[in-house]
C-alpha cells in the first residue's frame, strides 16, 4: 500500500500537522480548543480502525501516528484547561466590577 519513503513522509507530515494544531491552540478560543482535542481523539480511533481493516497498512506507521497523538494529547489538554481557568477568572473579575 505505502512504500517506505512515502510512509516516512506521511509520518513526518502527520506529526507536523498534530504539532502545529497543538501549538496554535493557545490562540484559539475554548470551543476551538475543544474541537482540536476531539479531533485528536477521533484520530486515534480512525487510525486503529485502519490498522484492523487494512492488514497491508504498515504497523510501524500506525504505531508512530498513535504515539504522536498520545504525546500531543497532554499538552493539548493542559492548554485547554488553562484556557478554561483563564475564562473563569475573567468572568469573576467582570462580575466584581
Amino acid at each position: 500500500m505505502l512504500r517506505p519513503p512515502t510512509a516516512i513522509i506521511a509520518a513526518i507530515a502527520f506529526a507536523g500537522a498534530v504539532a502545529i494544531a497543538v501549538w496554535q491552540m493557545r490562540r484559539l478560543k475554548a470551543r476551538a480548543q475543544f474541537l482540536v482535542l476531539l479531533a485528536l481523539g477521533v484520530t486515534i480511533g480512525f487510525l486503529l480502525m485502519i490498522v484492523v481493516q487494512l492488514p497491508e497498512f504498515p504497523h510501524w506507521l500506525a504505531a508512530a501516528m498513535v504515539l504522536v497523538v498520545f504525546i500531543a494529547s497532554p499538552f493539548a489538554t493542559r492548554t485547554f484547561l488553562h484556557s478554561l481557568k483563564q475564562d473563569e477568572q475573567d468572568e469573576l473579575h467582570e462580575s466584581t466590577k
